[in-house]
C-alpha cells in the first residue's frame, strides 16, 4: 500500500514546522489514536524512518563542514586564561579525538567525579607541554 497524498502532507508539514505533532494533527482533524495507528503502519513508518535519516545525514553534512573552525575555537579556548575555560576546551577535544565522553569511566556507564583545580592544572599543563610551541 503506497501513502495517501495527506499521508504524504503531514509528513511534510512534521518535518517543516519542526516536529510540532499536536499543531499537524490539528490542523489534519487527526485524533491521537489515528496517529499511533498510522506510526504502525509500515509505508508511512518507512517514509518517516527515510525522512529522519535524511535529516540526520543533513546535520553531520553541515556539522562536518564546520568541525574545523569548531576545533580551532577549542584550541584557542585551551589558552584562555580563565582556568575552567581551557579545562573545558581541553576535555572537549579530547571528546572530539575519542568520540566518547572522557569525564566517564571506561565501561562503567558511570560519570567520573569532577576533577579538584589542582589536578585540571596539572593535566592542563601537561598538555601545554605537549603542544606544538608557537614562534
Amino acid at each position: 500500500m503506497s501513502l495517501t497524498k495527506e499521508q504524504l502532507e503531514i509528513i511534510d508539514e512534521l518535518f517543516e514546522s519542526g516536529g510540532d505533532e499536536a499543531a499537524v494533527l490539528s490542523k489534519h482533524g487527526i485524533t491521537f489514536s489515528d496517529w499511533q495507528k498510522q506510526l504502525v503502519e509500515k509505508d508511512f513508518a518507512d517514509e518517516l524512518a527515510a525522512r529522519l535519516e535524511s535529516s540526520k545525514r543533513q546535520g553531520r553534512i553541515i556539522l562536518s563542514k564546520y568541525a574545523p573552525y569548531a576545533a580551532t575555537k577549542l584550541i584557542q579556548l585551551c589558552e584562555s586564561e580563565n582556568q575552567e575555560t581551557a579545562r573545558k576546551a581541553a576535555l572537549d577535544i579530547l571528546n572530539l579525538q575519542t568520540g566518547s565522553p572522557v569525564a566517564a569511566a571506561p565501561g562503567s556507564g558511570e560519570p567520573l567525579p569532577p576533577l579538584d583545580p589542582e589536578t585540571a592544572s596539572k593535566i592542563l599543563a601537561v598538555l601545554a607541554e605537549n603542544s606544538p610551541k608557537k614562534d
